[in-house]
């Protein structure tokens, strides 16, 4: 079970999924377009602030939070999408949309968590 802030501001309980790979031995989690790994707001509301949008559910405090972790996740994952195009011989668009790369990058297994950056002190102190 997992909970996540839909576009309006409301609390949703999802039931994710728990899949075992035989292959890598290794417990996975198959989540929704909606839900971006890591983060409690969904991939709509993260989507807009990305964008620059002010008018989302959110403190002021997570969406400069959002926005930091965005502008030092956002050049990695761009270069997780080309290498997995050129790999793949798949062409990608040259803006591709934010669900998009969110999606390429967790199901690659190419997903980074950077807390360090991301939390409430080091963003207050910075």
């Amino acid at each position: 079970m997992r909970m996540m802030v839909d576009g309006v501001g409301r609390k949703v309980l999802l039931h994710i999924r728990r899949l075992y790979c035989a292959k890598c031995k290794r417990l996975h989690h198959e989540l929704p377009d909606c839900v971006v790994p890591y983060k409690r707001h969904c991939a709509e509301t993260i989507e807009k602030i990305t964008k620059g949008s002010q008018d989302v559910p959110c403190e002021s405090g997570t969406i400069r939070r959002i926005v930091l972790w965005w502008g030092v996740v956002m050049p990695y994952f761009l270069n997780v999408l080309k290498s997995l195009s050129e790999k793949y011989k798949m062409p990608h668009h040259l803006a591709p949309a934010f669900k998009e790369i969110v999606r390429a990058v967790a199901n690659s297994g190419n997903w980074i968590f950077v807390g360090a950056i991301c939390t409430r002190s080091v963003s207050l102190s910075g």
